[in-house]
């Protein structure tokens, strides 16, 4: 049995120590927040006090991909959202109304996950864990403790040291590792940044006292020209409405204004819906959030051993697209199997989470980069006003699935899973012929689209919150 030491006491970190337990380990959580999970569900979105969580209550989703490993990996965290009150999310069921053929089809049952807050999913996660691991709140870890030779053998804490034979990192993307690695004489982890400038801007809604939960309109993200609108559901009937948009375009920054961004939401006509609720927070926003990736292996070596990353301190992207939890589970899995393996031979166990991170998670990374990349750029175009540049053949195949799932159901699967994490586009797009269908539905679609204009081009918008 080793002594395995996380840092880092968030959903990824608390999955991460509940994976490698299951082989026997003994294994420490250190997290920073001093305030343990509350009594209640309901307490965990009312008064947990989580400042270490940029997020914490800002709109997320835990994506169908994400179900898919809790339900074969952490059944048991999976229970416990169930019993905490967390609904299913179905989103098959959320076809537009103009697709006639709604009848079931064999796969669909990979369209289910989790309606729940941030809060719901850490409060479930938190006292699943507490029962197998041994987590310490209010734990301030000061720096990474070596061997004199690039291993890293424990952390250092106010009070002394605590030793380990491997130390995980689920920081998150604040994380300090960089600094921490260099402070014991290795070299930082090679970097890649790019902050793109998405800005978020949301609320959250119920139903108005007495009533059930009205119909939400299109769920999901869905891009118009110079920005994104974002509708989930969560548990107790709850909602939430985001608008995302770029840094750049000065000009809607009044869409953190309650009434510029409820006139926004109300123009469009599949999304209005969503705002026939009570709020139930004012305006949320977040900004600066980059694309970013770092790696403890350079040149085939190990920067350190004894210690890995994990979820968003390897990777972070943009939250628009709701992936953070769900890659960060996925990275949970690799981790652990690289464990199982090799925990025995540091150097090994570090090119064995490398070499499976790069194979199972990088490609996703990597597809979701581009597609934030390729939508910075259209928003840019049409600020500029310029027309936008010739999609690639991804961008292409995921602007024709947005316009074909509107009408035909097999195009709206495939929509589904390229948004849910289910296939990569690049996957799709491999397909024999779904290109060339998705293309040849898009152009038979008015300009409008079947529902009439989705909703107001910038132009419009800037007169209407001016």
């Amino acid at each position: 049995m080793a002594r395995i030491v996380v840092v880092g006491g968030g959903l990824i970190g608390l999955a991460t120590a509940l994976l490698v337990a299951k082989q026997g380990h003994d294994v420490t959580v250190l997290e920073r927040d001093p305030q343990p999970p509350p009594a209640t569900p309901q307490d965990a979105w009312e008064s947990w006090d989580r400042p270490g969580v940029m997020q914490f209550r800002l709109a997320h989703i835990l994506l169908c991909g994400g179900r898919i490993v809790l339900d074969e990996h952490l059944p048991e965290v999976a229970d416990a959202l169930r019993k905490a009150g967390a609904g299913n999310y179905a989103p098959i069921t959320g076809m537009p109304p103009s697709i006639m053929d709604r009848s079931p089809r064999p796969g669909d049952e990979r369209f289910v996950t989790f309606a729940a807050r941030r809060p719901l999913l850490e409060y479930a996660m938190a006292t699943t864990a507490a029962a197998a691991v041994d987590i310490r709140r209010g734990a301030h870890v000061t720096g990474l403790v070596s061997d004199g030779q690039r291993r890293v053998t424990g952390v250092e804490l106010p009070d002394g040291e605590l030793t380990a034979d491997l130390v995980i990192d689920a920081m998150g993307r604040r994380s300090a590792l960089p600094a921490w690695l260099t402070a014991i004489g290795a070299s930082a982890p090679a970097e890649e940044s790019e902050d793109l400038g998405f800005v978020y801007y949301g609320r959250f809604f119920r139903p108005p006292a007495g009533q059930e939960q009205p119909w939400l309109g299109v769920l999901g993200l869905r891009h118009f020209d110079c920005y994104s609108l974002l509708t989930l559901p969560s548990e107790a009937g709850t909602w939430s409405v985001s608008v995302v948009t770029s840094s750049a375009d000065r000009e809607l920054r009044a869409l953190r204004e309650e009434a510029a961004f409820t006139s926004l939401v109300s123009a469009c006509p599949l999304h209005a819906p969503a705002l026939a609720g009570e709020p139930v927070t004012g305006m949320l926003a977040a900004a600066s959030i980059p694309d970013r990736r770092r790696n403890l292996v350079v040149d085939g070596e190990p920067v350190a051993t004894g210690v890995l990353t994990v979820g968003d301190s390897w990777a972070c992207t943009n939250p628009s697209l709701g992936r953070g939890i769900t890659f960060g589970l996925m990275h949970a899995v690799i981790t652990a199997e690289a464990v199982a393996e090799h925990l025995a031979d540091p150097r090994a166990l570090a090119l064995a989470q490398d070499r499976l991170t790069r194979e199972r998670l990088l490609p996703w990374y990597e597809s979701t980069s581009r597609e934030d990349r390729r939508r910075v750029a259209d928003i840019a175009a049409v600020v500029a006003g310029r027309p936008p540049e010739a999609p690639d053949a991804v961008s292409a195949l995921i602007r024709d699935m947005a316009v074909g799932m509107m009408v035909d159901p097999g195009i709206f699967r495939a929509y589904l899973e390229s948004r849910l994490a289910l296939s990569r586009p690049e996957e799709i797009l491999a397909r024999p012929g779904f290109a060339e269908r998705a293309r040849e539905v898009a152009a038979s679609q008015p300009p409008a689209g079947p529902a009439g204009k989705p909703g107001p081009d910038r132009a419009e918008l800037l007169r209407m919150i001016a």
